[in-house]
């Protein structure tokens, strides 16, 4: 018996209208239905992290590399040959000015003065009895200029030989610490040959460079701090001198600072991180670097008020490692957020599991 075409679109209308309805009757169909459909973002709450801003300061400041050197520092050496007689220090010592170092033999010298010292004593005697006889005429002016000359010439040999003499005394130029001897008593010594390193290190000098751009900023006087590998603490100094010129090929402007070192905790040739104070504010408003949301004109952040989250527009000033200086847009006491920005907008409902 075969079926009309009506009859068999009845039959199929009726079936696809019982299982639209046991479908809509599933429990399990609705719920993954109603989980399928998006959410509005400022209907649900958001776990986040947030940062209560307070005033604090802050300081911009230029980060540079130096060297700590020494107040002064030079070879000791002698400027004459001669046998070593003497050595009057220990290695290491700290030393005077005009402290006696090493003595050269200077027996030959010694000689030499005692000699023209009985010359010049002659000379004076014979030059005083012929200047009584030219004015009498005894003698003529010729023979007494010959002896006023030996007389003075003998007056230079004996200066020469004294400052000879000096020179075998080998002095400190200025206090400071004595290094370590290459020279032994008994030995012969040969001009500009190094005897040993004395170093002044109180104060200390310290050179860096830093960007042209600053050469205006920074002046004579300008308060610098340091630090120095293996010591954690912070050594402060003042910049004293300037080199006139730019280094065409780095651009920038080599300066030099000097520090007090009384106690000699810092050596020269150690390597100096040092920090130079721009400017300095002392109640400033700061917010996390990861609070804050560039857009195409200005930025902005997300403070909470009252359980939701509002954006606002700020201004900034000063940036530093980890966080922004905020001039206009917040103030003492907003809390701001720092996680959980991009899964939020004006309204949305947070909650706040952690300050930081």
């Amino acid at each position: 018996m075969k079926l009309s075409v009506k009859t068999i679109s009845l039959v199929i209308l009726a079936i696809v209208v019982l299982g639209a309805i046991l479908w809509q009757m599933d429990p399990f169909t609705a719920e993954e239905s109603q989980a399928a459909a998006p959410a509005d973002p400022a209907s649900q709450k958001v776990y986040v992290k947030a940062h209560v801003i307070e005033p604090e300061l802050v300081q911009d400041v230029i980060a540079s590399k130096g060297t700590v050197m020494p107040n002064e520092e030079i070879e000791v050496t002698s400027e004459i040959s001669g046998k070593i007689t003497g050595i009057h220090f220990k290695e290491g010592d700290e030393v005077r000015e005009g402290q006696l170092l090493v003595s050269v033999n200077d027996q030959e010298l010694q000689a030499q003065l005692q000699k023209e010292e009985f010359q010049l004593e002659f000379l004076e005697k014979k030059a005083a009895r012929e200047k009584k006889l030219n004015e009498k005429g005894g003698i003529s002016d010729e023979q007494y200029e010959s002896t006023v000359r030996d007389l003075n010439t003998t007056q230079s040999q004996i200066t020469f030989i004294k400052a000879q003499l000096d020179k075998t005394r080998i002095k400190a130029p200025f206090s400071g610490t004595i290094g370590l001897r290459y020279v032994s008593e008994g030995s012969y010594l040969s001009p500009a040959e190094k005897i040993a390193d004395l170093v002044d290190t109180d104060p200390v000098k310290i050179d860096f460079a830093i960007p042209e751009r600053y050469m205006s900023v920074i002046t004579r006087g300008s308060p610098v701090s340091f630090t120095v590998d293996g010591m954690a603490e912070a050594f402060k100094g003042k910049v004293y001198a300037i080199e006139p010129k730019i280094d065409p090929g780095t651009r920038t402007i080599s300066m030099r600072a000097v520090s007090q070192n009384s106690a000699r905790k810092l050596l020269p040739g150690a390597f100096a991180n040092i920090n130079i104070v721009l400017q300095e504010i002392e109640s400033a408003l700061c917010v996390p670097t990861q609070s804050i949301v560039p857009e195409m004109d200005n930025k902005k952040v997300y403070i909470v008020k009252n359980g939701q989250v509002q954006a606002v527009n700020i201004s900034t000033g000063i940036r530093l490692p980890s966080k922004i200086e905020v001039t206009e847009g917040l103030n003492p006491g907003d809390t701001v957020l720092t996680s959980g920005i991009l899964q939020v907008r004006n309204g949305t409902e947070v909650d706040i599991t952690e300050f930081n």
